[in-house]
């Protein structure tokens, strides 16, 4: 087989399903390889900027537990994926990029998009190399095998994270033979076990069996293990009350009594107060605690917790454990679960608590923008008014700003449902690609929705033609308050009012939507008040099988949610009061 014919066959095989990208000179050898040898087992997705396709190619290793592929070619379109790559970095998600190059008989000799690194050329392996696990350029043919082996095995094992493969032109046509007789038949053959200690696993479970109140706080590390179920069943076997960040809302039912809430900024400060003060071990699984989550557990005791996790560099480095059992989340909780089955035990039960919310309150108006009508669209509103019709067993993506932390904040995951938002980076637009990541290959019937700004919108929603194009029942959400929310509130809490940057002339969102696609393939619909909201949801689960953009207009700001922005005595109220016992 020749390279490219090689690429593509492998790929199919192991059932990866999707390439996402934008074509070009020095990629088009792989689409053509797909056009001959996919056999309706691996397509590519055409996106329309290659930063969408890396968001998808995330969207789809995220959400369904696989290797996302995207592609690009040289040049700007090489560039142009790395802001998605940096989001598989920071985030441990296992991506593979195929990124074109000029032959490598031309480098430093004046080849168009020449990224060798030679001379006054852009250095492709080193840019590349700064958001990936490992960046290989592809050029010996006698060493192919044994690099792209090595290359998917990095993006799979131990803390997971994208690589790329640089791909000269004049490699494809290189012969490389059939795959060695040990090439592995499934993603699963390219993982490299981490082994864990068991000893240092059998002590977690004598002070979970001894403490009084644990507490598990789940990150998204949990559904990249090998086994995510033995997290949950764990925790319900031994009564073991739950807590998420809030990029692993889903990872654990909300409707389980043993669900306390989500820990982070946009958390919840019943389930931080949890913690601080009556939690006396706190097993942190799959989360290394970034800022976003520990910035609400101010002077929290690092000495009751306990991580679990495949990588705990960032947890040993900034002293916010007192141990750590490092191993896969899956794994570990598999062993801990046998450990529970010879000697059983369940944690004391957690009497009285209730999850809180924080009360919404309006914000004060910025200078210079009049005040919205009284009866106008709050954004705390139109969550609760669509959060009682989110889709069960379906995907929730939040993107960046004011409207994500509200949207997440008021909202509880449906039973079946996964939650995403890109902390890694957080950049403003991934959503919009992420899911059609997420919503691809799904069954009949499951729906994604997808809470994003206008600014995201403007950011990249051309992405939503893509949606169209496949016909993915994914509504996508846009809060147009005609600014960055977020950088608005910023300038506001900490600057004085002194605005600067955040705001534009108001974008016609729904009018923007309309041009992507005719009434029989995409749904658009505008609500400036609650009840033109209802009347417009009514109208979209008419259409909940086409694609659909809900503009919300919203003319009043509300104070975000926002642990970062609250005083420790902002008002809160009670959800339905949360009985643990067994």
């Amino acid at each position: 087989m020749r390279i490219a014919d090689a690429l593509v066959t492998v790929l199919r095989e192991l059932e990866v399903a999707y390439v996402f990208g934008v074509s070009g000179a020095n990629i088009e050898h792989i689409h053509d390889a797909i056009h001959r040898l996919g056999d309706d087992r691996l397509r590519t997705v055409l996106a329309k900027r290659e930063d969408g396709a890396a968001c998808m190619a995330d969207g789809r290793a995220r959400i369904h537990r696989t290797l996302g592929v995207c592609c690009a070619t040289s040049g700007g379109g090489m560039v142009n994926l790395v802001a998605g790559l940096a989001e598989s970095y920071a985030e441990s998600v296992p991506v593979l990029a195929l990124v074109g190059q000029p032959p490598v008989a031309l480098e430093g000799r004046g080849s168009f998009q020449d990224s060798s690194g030679i001379g006054r050329t852009v250095d492709a392996a080193g840019m590349l190399a700064a958001v990936t696990k490992k960046t290989v350029k592809i050029s010996d043919p006698d060493t192919f095998w044994a690099q792209l082996r090595d290359t998917i095995e990095t993006a799979l094992s131990g803390r997971m994270g994208p690589v790329a493969l640089l791909l000269p032109r004049d490699c494809y046509d290189r012969e490389v033979g059939d795959p060695p007789a040990d090439w592995p038949r499934s993603l699963a053959g390219f993982v490299r076990p981490v082994p864990f200690d068991e000893g240092t696993a059998s002590k977690l479970f004598l002070r979970l069996r001894e403490a009084n109140s644990p507490v598990l706080l789940l990150g998204h590390g949990v559904r990249r293990s090998t086994d995510p179920d033995s997290v949950v069943r764990f925790a319900r076997e031994a009564r073991v009350p739950v807590v998420t960040t809030m990029g692993a809302r889903g990872e654990f039912p909300n409707d389980d009594p043993l669900h306390l809430g989500v820990v982070g900024t946009a958390g919840h400060p019943s389930a931080a107060r949890y913690l601080i003060e009556r939690a006396d071990l706190i097993v942190v699984v799959g989360t290394g605690l970034g800022m976003m989550t520990r910035a609400a557990l101010p002077g929290y005791d690092a000495g009751k917790v306990v991580a679990v996790n495949i990588d705990p560099g960032e947890l040993l480095r900034s002293g916010l454990v007192d141990s750590v059992v490092r191993g896969d989340a899956g794994e570990v909780f598999g062993y801990l679960r046998k450990l529970l089955d010879a000697e059983p035990f369940t944690a004391p039960p957690v009497d009285g608590y209730a999850t809180t919310r924080y009360l919404p309150r309006l914000a004060e108006p910025l200078p210079g923008r009049p005040g919205g009508s009284e009866d106008g669209l709050l954004q705390s509103r139109a969550i609760a008014i669509i959060g009682e019709q989110l889709p069960q067993d379906g995907h929730l993506l939040f993107d960046a700003g004011n409207c994500s932390v509200a949207s997440m904040h008021y909202s509880s995951v449906p039973a079946g449902s996964t939650s995403t938002i890109a902390l890694g980076m957080g950049g403003m637009g991934y959503s919009i690609g992420g899911a059609i990541g997420a919503q691809l290959g799904e069954p009949s019937g499951t729906r994604t929705v997808v809470f994003a700004g206008d600014g995201a919108f403007l950011m990249s929603g051309l992405e939503i033609h893509t949606a169209v194009e496949l016909g993915l029942p994914i509504l996508y959400i846009v809060f147009n308050n005609g600014m960055h929310g977020m950088c608005a509130t910023r300038q506001q809490t900490f600057f004085e009012s002194r605005i600067e940057a955040v705001g534009y002339t108001p974008v016609d969102v729904a009018a923007l939507a309309a041009g992507l696609g005719t009434p029989d393939r995409l749904w658009v619909g505008r609500a400036g008040t609650a009840d033109e909201l209802v009347e417009r949801l009514a109208e979209q689960r008419a259409h909940a099988h086409l694609p659909g953009v809900l503009e919300l207009s919203l003319t009043r700001e509300e104070i975000p949610p926002f642990a970062n922005f609250l005083p420790a005595d902002a008002p809160t109220y009670r959800l339905a009061d949360q009985e643990n016992s067994p």
